[in-house]
């Protein structure tokens, strides 16, 4: 099934849009993560194309998404929601991974008439980090606010997509290679000096130089019913991500049930055999489970 690219504004920036499915049906979203590119969705969206209007926005600072001035969860948020009017696809079901879960979870507690459903993979955020002192803080707060501005010499890229697509693999071992195939094309972008670099801004980063832990505040206002899916193994990426001490990556037992409990009518599923990319890792049970939910009771 092919898509079609769309482009609306947005303010300060331009969305590129992925459109399919059955134009005549309900709208069904699906929002990629950090430093992805909707096109890693689409393999999951297009097992519901017969069903389901599909939309598949590129979030700004992604693939061929406007670059922009500033990357806060209102700018992402506000973008979810005028790509909901101009589709007119309200109300809709999302599924948002990683960064585009916790844009769907405020989104949904936000405008909750504008939500049918939502699914969350591996997007409640990171497990819960050692609380430091007011000094370390600000001092950790120091170094990655001038770790992310700071100027750096250009990438020297990548020699070509079989490159890119062994580094997805290298980085995702679980990865199918037909999809690293094709986010090594989707997901890149050839510079002005003719480099083959990866097509995100490094600065779209920024909306987590401070504390983003104010999730709770939406999550208990979400009226629709929630299904969170995690993956067993997302400690390999969490542990890599926040270099804290006492901090291993793995959620506390229970931690993550809690979280969707939060959700008036959440609920989780772990995955055991996945990480945080859990729709590189067990396509099929995501389907599966996404399905199920879908067909259940509102």
């Amino acid at each position: 099934m092919p898509f079609e690219e769309r482009t609306i504004s947005v303010r300060d920036v331009e969305l590129n849009v992925l459109e399919g499915g059955n134009a005549e049906a309900p709208a069904l979203v699906f929002l990629h993560g950090m430093s992805d590119v909707a096109w890693s969705l689409a393999p999951i969206a297009r097992h519901f194309a017969e069903r389901y209007r599909l939309l598949l926005p590129n979030l700004r600072g992604h693939g061929k998404s406007g670059r922009s001035n500033a990357y806060t969860f209102e700018h992402y948020i506000y973008d979810l929601h005028t790509v909901l009017e101009r589709f007119d696809a309200t109300p809709a079901t999302i599924v948002g991974h990683s960064l585009g879960g916790q844009i769907t979870a405020r989104y949904a507690g936000i405008f909750p008439e504008n939500v049918q459903r939502i699914v969350l993979l591996e997007g409640l955020g990171p497990p819960a980090l050692p609380q430091p002192d007011a000094d370390q803080f600000v001092r950790r707060y120091r170094e990655r606010l001038l770790e992310r501005f700071a100027e750096r010499p250009p990438s020297r890229g990548m020699a070509d997509q079989a490159e890119a697509a062994a580094r997805l693999m290298r980085n995702n071992p679980r990865m199918l290679p037909e999809l690293a195939a094709l986010l090594a094309d989707k997901a890149t972008i050839v510079d002005g000096n003719g480099r083959l670099q990866w097509n995100f801004d490094r600065h779209a980063g920024a909306i987590f130089s401070g504390t983003n832990d104010d999730g709770a505040r939406f999550w208990c206002k979400v009226q629709c019913p929630a299904l969170v899916i995690s993956g067993d193994l997302s400690y390999e990426y969490w542990g890599g991500v926040f270099a804290e001490e006492r901090f291993t990556g793995r959620y506390a037992p229970g931690e993550m049930d809690a979280r969707a409990a939060i959700m008036p009518r959440g609920r989780h599923v772990p995955f055991q055999h996945s990480g945080h990319m859990v729709h590189f890792d067990e396509p099929d049970r995501v389907i599966t489970e996404i399905e199920a939910f879908l067909q259940e009771e509102a």
